[in-house]
């Protein structure tokens, strides 16, 4: 008993000097993220803009669409992602959703730009520097997405909205497992959709 007390006590003293180690993630910061992640789901969720649910409901539209540049995307799509080269694949959906939903790029990035602001109130004061970095680079994502639609780039905007919203629904995660690539880990879970 007694060797099992001192086993418990040892664990409780490795996990508090772990949440106390500058380079780790505080529980308190994670509390954070798990706060700020479903902001980002809500926000994405009331504007339809949801990652899983949205790419599903384009795609399911997609099938059914009579439109023949958004047909011809999608054949792209299919004879890229049998050569395995799922990311050209990927975007190649985006064009042809683009073609039946050509304001897809605008709507995408208000939602990320509505959960930013969301998730900065509610942080508030509070010390979240990991969290805050993702915003940081969610931002610096959204100021390119801006730029690429200027530029009439409207696929590549719209990829980068996407990848804006995966990083966020996935903030814990991210945040957690110090992603060191979180664009990689974003466009790696999106180009996994089935379509």
């Amino acid at each position: 008993m007694r060797k099992h007390m001192t086993v418990a006590l040892a664990a409780m003293l490795v996990a508090a000097g772990c949440s106390q180690d500058p380079t780790g993630v505080s529980s308190n910061e994670l509390v954070l993220a798990q706060q700020a992640q479903l902001i980002a789901q809500d926000v994405a969720a009331s504007s339809e803009a949801t990652h899983e649910g949205w790419l599903r409901r384009l795609f399911a539209a997609l099938r059914d669409t009579d439109d023949p540049e958004a047909q011809a995307c999608l054949a792209e799509a299919r004879d890229l992602r049998e050569q395995q080269l799922r990311r050209e694949s990927f975007l190649k959906v985006l064009c042809a959703v683009i073609e039946v939903f050509p304001n897809a790029p605008e709507r995408t990035g208000l939602a990320v730009d509505q959960a930013i602001v969301r998730i900065e109130t509610f942080l508030g004061g509070r010390d979240a520097p990991r969290i805050r970095r993702v915003l940081a680079h969610v931002k610096e994502l959204r100021a390119d997405a801006d730029r690429a639609l200027a530029a009439g780039e409207k696929v590549t905007a719209l990829a980068l909205n996407l990848r804006s919203i995966q990083i966020l629904h996935r903030l814990v995660e991210h945040i957690r497992d110090a992603h060191g690539d979180h664009d990689v880990v974003a466009d790696s879970e999106m180009e996994a959709v089935n379509y």
